[in-house]
């Protein structure tokens, strides 16, 4: 019931944005206001904007109210639907959920977050990777990729993209997990953290310094239980259990370059670029 109420306060809190995004959904149509909230239900303004990108295979994103296979009983985070990657196949489908064009020029910090359930089956769990890219016809840039096996709603959010992103994707590949699921795909600007939806103080996260060379230093407004560095590629290079609010981590052993450090809390997981040299 709780999570249902701060889904139905995100909503109400970003609806007069998102109604004044479009007056008609277009080919050409931008999204300009922010924040922007998709809730992916029948009624959103925006959600006929989102396309498809197949990229192996032809399995489809839905929009529903229940998962295609496992989340027995799972309801949406808000409202009553939420976009459904099936994984019904035993193939390597892969297919990227893309938003509609956007026009982030006038946001100084533009940040996407949403929530995910992503089960897994046995031992294994869908990918997820988020891209971005900066025109109709640029190629797409991968920001991260995981294989995360939450089971109930998690907010993955804070991943900073560049003032002029054009379109952000979304893409599942199956791996003979359970349907993945996203629902409340915001775009804001600056740090969202899920203390911020109810009205609290927002969790954050900070890593300094920015680039580094031997110790990544970390601070946290809550106790960070778990930090991963992924690799330009999405591959997970290391792992730290670390249940601080402060500390440091040895990345001396890293190859110089461009890396993702995701920070996980009882809330949330955020996601920022570093640089190693």
């Amino acid at each position: 019931m709780k999570t249902n109420l701060l889904g139905r306060k995100l909503k109400n809190r970003y609806l007069f944005p998102v109604l004044t995004v479009f007056s008609a959904i277009g080919v050409h149509a931008q999204i300009s206001s922010f924040p922007w909230l998709e809730t992916f239900e029948d009624d959103s303004p925006t959600r006929s904007a989102w396309t498809q990108v197949y990229e192996t295979n032809n399995m489809s994103w839905t929009f529903a109210s229940s998962a295609s296979t496992g989340s027995v009983g799972v309801t949406a985070f808000g409202g009553t639907k939420f976009a459904n990657f099936p994984a019904t196949s035993s193939t390597a489908d892969r297919t990227k959920l893309v938003s509609p064009p956007l026009n982030v020029s006038a946001l100084n910090e533009p940040r996407v977050g949403f929530y995910i359930i992503n089960p897994q089956q046995g031992a294994n769990a869908n990918w997820v990777r988020i891209y971005f890219r900066t025109s109709p016809t640029d190629s797409w840039n991968m920001m991260m990729g995981f294989q995360p096996p939450f089971n109930s709603w998690y907010f993955f959010g804070n991943m900073g993209f560049p003032q002029n992103v054009y379109q952000i994707a979304i893409e599942c590949e199956n791996a003979q997990g359970y349907s993945t699921l996203i629902d409340n795909f915001t775009i804001t600007d600056g740090v969202l953290g899920t203390s911020e939806v109810d009205g609290s103080l927002k969790s954050s996260i900070k890593f300094y310094p920015n680039p580094a060379s031997n110790i990544l230093s970390y601070t946290g407004r809550e106790r960070i239980s778990q930090i991963d560095i992924f690799d330009a590629s999405g591959r997970k290079v290391k792992t730290e259990t670390v249940n601080s609010e402060k500390g440091d981590i040895d990345i001396s052993s890293l190859n110089k370059g461009t890396y993702i450090v995701s920070g996980k809390t009882d809330k949330s997981i955020e996601s920022f670029k570093i640089i190693k040299n």
